[in-house]
């Protein structure tokens, strides 16, 4: 495909640029962070560079977001208290200071090339980078950041006060689009195709911040409401597929390696990261289950999303499936299904929910909550993520650690911000700011948009050389895949719009915010955020020791400020970003 080649080209620029321009990458080094050379790139190149290195500062926040609200599972220790330490945060701290700084060398050659298609679309990366770690991290340097050996210890801005200029940044982004680009430019968009697209995220960006800070909208200095309605009411957001913020991989191994990180991870040999038991419970029966502890209700996301490397588990295995004492506390109401609380948190796999049966052969295998207990010998039994949206495998179940063979071999994307997200939003809005609109209209808006861009692999089945999974619940004989998505999809929907209508007040917030959890698949930064405005989903699997310690209401600073930089405000994970105010304890 085109877009392999463009980055496979891009790719190998990039990594001769890094290793002639790149010394060290953290804030507070002692020369001048560039990340990249003004020397070596021209604005155009530099666009290039800030569009590959998005996805690697969206990849490493969704390792702790991801974790976080339970995509991924938290194995790094038991409680809060031991899962993370600062230097964990060094990478994502790294990349997103390198982009902005890529962005500031950039401006002044592109506004005298008149590159601005170039320079509008690196501004509001830009923009999306710092809002992103305004939200991960709270207060962060920036009026006095990249100044090189002009100043060491740069002060930290308010979180207040960064969001305030990321607005005025993202109109700022929106002039400069608008303005003719010089002639003839080379620039390469891996995004999108047009400056209009770029204009459509700024705007879509200022939506979400605004539903992010509508409880501090007095502090924001705004009416939410009205800000989100007139954004709305002009048009232009994101509500296709077409207009989707995501980063297409390749699926070159060697040379560069253009992979999904996440195929790299799970699909060479060794497992590579578990993915969370709850997400998997929550995308199988937490809707309902049979006695076989089957999904009554079919998401029929749930095989593009989830691949079983063994159709049956191997339950008489206690070397490969270890840690089956069932935590009494996973018993607890709070943490049972939304939809029926006899369905309680599972634990060890996606569905063993009852430590009176033995454990079900047919489940998911991942992690739960705080488990980090030694590896066992499962790395050819444990799930691993599917066709969407890392490129992954899907059909009949098999062992994927295969070298980089299996599936569509990576080419999958990092999604960003989806148009179905935006549907969530718009709920969300309807229904707590009384922004015009039918809240349950976007919400089912929003599962069918998923559904369609999750499922669409099932078109590309000659790329991916595996057959529809024998493993779901069959339809008619003479039903093509395609009509079993479509028919899945009608009663998944049903199902949502019925339980919708008995619903009321914050139980249908919940619904709505518990559906964009499953919609997210893939992006840990976005339910992050919605937990802590909202709470929801109430139910996230709790840490297997019953004292976890506090959550962590925002990242650790990293190591590389606080060993250099005095300024780095007290570093402790119940510090707040100023629209986190719902004041609901988080587990």
């Amino acid at each position: 495909m085109k877009i392999n080649n463009n980055i496979i080209k891009l790719f190998l620029v990039f990594t001769v640029v890094l290793f002639n321009s790149c010394e060290t990458i953290d804030l507070d080094q002692t020369v001048d962070p560039s990340g990249v050379s003004p020397d070596l790139l021209d604005p155009v190149y530099t666009f290039n560079y800030v569009q590959l290195r998005l996805p690697d500062f969206v990849e490493s926040a969704n390792s702790f977001t991801q974790r976080m609200t339970r995509q991924m599972a938290m194995t790094g220790g038991t409680t809060y208290d031991n899962a993370y330490a600062p230097i964990n945060f060094d990478t994502n701290w790294s990349q997103g200071y390198n982009i902005l700084n890529a962005v500031k060398i950039m401006e002044p050659k592109a506004i005298q090339n008149k590159e601005y298609y170039a320079l509008g679309g690196a501004k509001v990366i830009r923009a999306y980078v710092l809002m992103t770690m305004v939200d991960m991290y709270g207060d962060i340097p920036l009026t006095e950041a990249l100044q090189g050996n002009g100043n060491l210890t740069p002060r930290f801005d308010s979180s207040l006060s960064v969001y305030k200029q990321v607005l005025l940044d993202l109109d700022e982004a929106i002039t400069i689009l608008d303005t003719p680009n010089v002639a003839g430019s080379k620039v390469q968009d891996l995004y999108y195709t047009s400056a209009a697209a770029w204009k459509t995220l700024a705007k879509t960006l200022k939506l979400k911040m605004y539903l992010n800070a509508r409880l501090a909208e007095t502090d924001l200095g705004v009416n939410a409401a009205t800000e989100i309605g007139a954004i709305l009411s002009a048009g232009d957001y994101i509500d296709t597929p077409a207009e989707d913020f995501a980063f297409k991989y390749g699926n070159s191994r060697f040379t560069p390696n253009t992979r999904h990180p996440l195929y790299n991870d799970q699909y060479e040999l060794g497992g590579g990261a578990y993915i969370a038991n709850y997400m998997m419970w929550a995308s199988t029966i937490e809707k309902g289950t049979t006695d076989t502890y089957t999904p009554v209700v079919i998401d029929p996301r749930t095989d593009f999303y989830f691949f079983k490397q063994d159709a049956s588990l191997p339950t008489n295995d206690f070397f490969a499936i270890p840690n089956r004492i069932r935590p009494v506390h996973y018993n607890d109401v709070e943490y049972a299904s939304f939809f029926n609380s006899t369905i309680l948190t599972p634990n060890t796999t996606s569905n063993w929910i009852k430590s009176s049966v033995a454990l079900p052969a047919n489940g998911f295998l991942g992690r739960d909550h705080g488990d980090a207990s030694g590896i066992p010998p499962d790395a050819n039994l444990r799930s691993v993520a599917g066709v969407y949206p890392i490129g992954g495998a899907y059909g009949n179940a098999q062992d994927v650690q295969s070298s980089g063979s299996a599936g569509a071999l990576g080419a999958g994307i990092t999604p960003i911000l989806m148009s179905s997200y935006v549907n969530f939003m718009k709920a969300e809005a309807i229904l707590k700011l009384g922004v015009a609109g039918n809240a349950k209209t976007e919400l089912l808006a929003g599962i069918t948009a998923s559904i369609k861009r999750s499922t669409q692999a099932v078109n590309d089945y000659p790329k991916l050389n595996v057959r529809p999974n024998p493993n779901a619940p069959a339809g008619p004989t003479n039903q093509t895949e395609q009509e079993k998505i479509d028919e899945r999809t009608q009663l998944y929907i049903d199902f949502i719009s019925t339980t919708y209508d008995g619903l009321s007040g914050d139980d249908q917030l919940e619904l709505i915010i518990k559906e964009y959890y499953l919609a997210a698949w893939g992006n840990g930064i976005e339910p992050y955020n919605n937990y802590r405005r909202t709470g929801f989903p109430s139910n996230f699997q709790p840490t297997l020791e019953p004292a976890s310690g506090s959550f962590y209401s925002t990242a650790f600073y990293p190591a590389s400020a606080v060993n250099n930089n005095p300024n780095t405000p007290n570093n402790v994970r119940t510090r707040k970003v100023f629209w986190d105010k719902a004041a609901i304890v988080l587990h």
